[in-house]
């Protein structure tokens, strides 16, 4: 439920977000495994399909984005409105996926 704020996040998000990673922290071997690798390296990657879909002819776009290795946020989703070029895909695909660094940084920042 917290991701579907993660482009205009408020404090009280934020807050739900401190209250996961804590669980999560205090709840080792309960299914979910993180490596730590001595570093909070960010990375997204992300890409887009032009014109993908044959009946409305949107692009397709997705990212997932990495902690320390760590996969921690992903989304594939088709764009709202029709592409002109497939550098107009890409853009707006890159858009997505900075939208979501930023947060994450932004993020990190608070709680380290």
């Amino acid at each position: 439920m917290v991701s579907q704020f993660m482009h205009s996040p408020g404090q009280e998000h934020f807050n739900a977000v401190y209250r996961i990673l804590t669980y999560l922290k205090g709840t080792p071997g309960r299914g979910l495994l993180f490596k730590n690798p001595g570093h909070l390296q960010v990375e997204a990657y992300i890409d887009a399909d032009w014109a993908g879909n044959v009946v409305d002819r949107r692009s397709t776009f997705g990212y997932c984005t990495f902690v320390g290795g760590n996969l921690v946020t992903w989304q594939s989703k088709k764009h709202n409105v029709v592409a002109r070029s497939n550098a107009e895909a890409e853009f707006r695909s890159v858009a997505h996926g900075i939208c979501e660094l930023l947060w994450i940084k932004r993020l990190l920042e608070e709680c380290f």
